[in-house]
């Protein structure tokens, strides 16, 4: 995927880059500030968790459904197989002038390369069934785009991604929240003898926008300087790396006459050393921070890989308390396959005793004596009968 904003990388050295962007529906990317998490493997957790409600870029028709059907990770990045199933259009006739309706299936695959994220911008797909997309943004081509239900669970695939791309080497950026462009003759036969740049492009509740900067706003000058896409930049730069972050100060040329305004950006944290120390030492375990609920092995014979509830999964998971274990993934004509489990479902009850640990489901499992699950899905509890002994 090349690039198709403006944007600030931070290299090393922190050089800067600046490519044009592509057309976009107005008003589609929300700003983004990335939140590291505490630990690697709590982020390929969470990446594991939400796989199952991926989608790829493009989910836009309604006859047309994609399946997950595997997901791989490493140091390098993350990979979505998709099986893609619906109803297309087929040209019939020597001329193509009639076309019948034929089902089709057929794989594809999304890759995501951590050395390629510079950094995120989530957009609003709507009305794509998937309408969250996070996109991975970098001078390089070939990275994917993941799309998801909800604003919520991409902020959450982000988040997850930049802590590993920073944990396997990546020095992370923030979006400028704004897209500039030279000035149009048009502009220029507005503001006869004036310089700057124009906005072209203003990204929801970022920076820019809580300014009160505008589409078609001219940006006469940045911090008193004549305004250039590299003047902007180098500005962002300065003001992310401060401490507690900083101002941009625009001058503005509008219809309605001149203004100046703030952008306020945030100091941009990145715990660099921290996550790429647990890569290079993973067995090691920091004493001030809690370790992370580790996945055990796939259930016994039922071919499920669980892991512990967590304080984070309640809002995701529309959990009014942090009980029970939850499935992350399940294989394909396992047992658990069989009873409908679904990876995200919360198992909270086995035969109709709560579910208080791992040990305690696999021993119940271990048992022989399982015939039902009660578990948490979407907001209701559903049962699940063991269609034979395990």
């Amino acid at each position: 995927m090349k690039m198709s904003r403006s944007g600030m990388f931070f290299a090393a050295a922190l050089s800067l880059a600046l490519v044009s962007p592509a057309p976009l529906l107005a008003r589609n990317i929300h700003w983004y500030q990335p939140h590291y998490m505490a630990r690697v493997d709590q982020a390929a957790n969470r990446l594991q968790f939400l796989s199952p409600h991926f989608a790829p870029a493009g989910w836009y028709s309604a006859s047309t459904h994609y399946t997950l059907t595997n997901f791989t990770q490493s140091e390098l990045g993350i990979n979505l197989f998709f099986n893609e199933s619906g109803v297309k259009d087929v040209p019939q006739g020597l001329l193509g002038l009639t076309s019948i309706s034929t089902p089709y299936t057929q794989d594809s695959v999304t890759s995501i390369a951590y050395a390629n994220i510079d950094y995120f911008e989530i957009r609003n797909a709507a009305p794509s069934p998937a309408s969250w997309c996070v996109y991975p943004m970098g001078t390089k081509s070939g990275n994917g785009i993941i799309c998801v239900s909800s604003e919520d669970t991409a902020h959450q695939v982000a988040d997850a991604l930049a802590t590993l791309a920073v944990a396997y080497g990546k020095n992370m950026s923030m979006s400028l929240s704004v897209d500039m462009g030279p000035m149009t003759d048009k502009e220029q036969r507005k503001h006869p003898g004036q310089t700057g740049c124009l906005v072209r492009e203003v990204d929801a509740d970022g920076p820019a926008e809580n300014a009160g900067v505008q589409e078609n706003d001219v940006v006469h000058t940045v911090n008193g300087q004549e305004c250039s896409p590299r003047n902007f930049n180098a500005a962002v730069r300065d003001a992310i790396l401060s401490p507690q972050g900083g101002v941009v100060r625009a001058e503005i040329l509008r219809k309605s006459g001149p203004l100046t305004v703030d952008l306020r950006f945030p100091h941009l944290e990145v715990p660099a050393a921290q996550l790429r120390q647990q890569v290079a030492n993973p067995g090691q375990q920091n004493a001030a921070e809690p370790s992370a609920p580790a996945a055990p092995p796939s259930g016994v014979r039922l071919g499920i890989q669980v892991r512990p509830v967590i304080q984070d999964d309640m809002a995701p998971l529309q959990l009014t308390k942090a009980q029970g274990i939850v499935v992350v993934s399940v294989e394909n004509g396992g047992t658990g396959d069989t009873m409908g489990i679904l990876a995200g479902d919360v198992i909270l009850q086995v035969n109709g005793s709560d579910v208080s640990d791992i040990d305690h489901f696999v021993q119940s499992v271990q048992s022989g004596a399982v015939k039902n699950f009660r578990v948490w899905r979407k907001g209701q509890t559903l049962e699940l009968i063991v269609p034979r002994s395990l």
